[in-house]
C-alpha cells in the first residue's frame, strides 16, 4: 500500500512539474514590460493665443517597445481651463536604454542621462556606483518624472 501511495505520488509530482503559475500571457507581458514607468509629467504650451497657454498634466502614456531597447511613448495631456472646458495635447517621445545610459528624443532634440549616480566614501576613498530609482528628465518645455523597475 505504501509503495503505490509513493508511486502515485511521484508520478503526479511529474505531471504537474513542468506546468506554471504564470500563464504564457503573463510571462509575454512580462518580458515585453519596459524597465521603467513614467510617474508624472507636465508640458508648458506657449502657442499664439492665449486660450490654450499654460501647464498640462499627463492624462495618459502608452510605452511600445520598437526595437531592442527602443521605445516610443505617446504621451497625453490635459488641462481643465474652467469646469467645462479641458484641451488636450499629445506628444510622442523615443527612448533607448543601455546598460549605463538612457537617451530620451522629443522634438529631434536628444537628451543623455546616466542611470547610475557615482558616490563617494571620503575616509576610506571607496567609489561605488548607485542605480537610480527615479530621473528627472527636462526636454525643452516637457518634465518627466521616470521610476525604473
Amino acid at each position: 500500500m505504501k509503495k503505490v501511495f509513493i508511486l502515485i505520488f511521484f508520478i503526479s509530482g511529474l505531471l504537474f512539474a513542468k506546468s506554471s503559475s504564470f500563464s504564457l500571457d503573463d510571462i509575454e507581458n512580462f518580458n515585453n514590460s519596459a524597465p521603467f514607468t513614467i510617474e508624472k509629467a507636465t508640458l508648458k504650451v506657449d502657442a499664439l493665443g492665449n486660450v490654450i497657454d499654460g501647464k498640462y498634466k499627463l492624462k495618459k502614456s502608452d510605452i511600445l517597445l520598437i526595437g531592442n531597447n527602443q521605445y516610443k511613448i505617446n504621451l497625453t495631456f490635459e488641462k481643465r481651463k474652467n469646469r467645462f472646458l479641458k484641451f488636450k495635447q499629445k506628444r510622442v517621445v523615443y527612448v533607448l536604454i543601455d546598460d549605463s545610459k538612457i537617451w530620451i528624443k522629443y522634438k529631434n532634440k536628444v537628451s543623455k542621462y546616466r542611470l547610475f549616480s557615482d558616490r563617494y566614501i571620503t575616509k576610506k576613498k571607496i567609489y561605488y556606483k548607485e542605480k537610480r530609482s527615479t530621473l528627472h528628465a527636462k526636454i525643452n518645455k516637457l518634465n518627466l518624472f521616470l521610476s525604473f523597475r
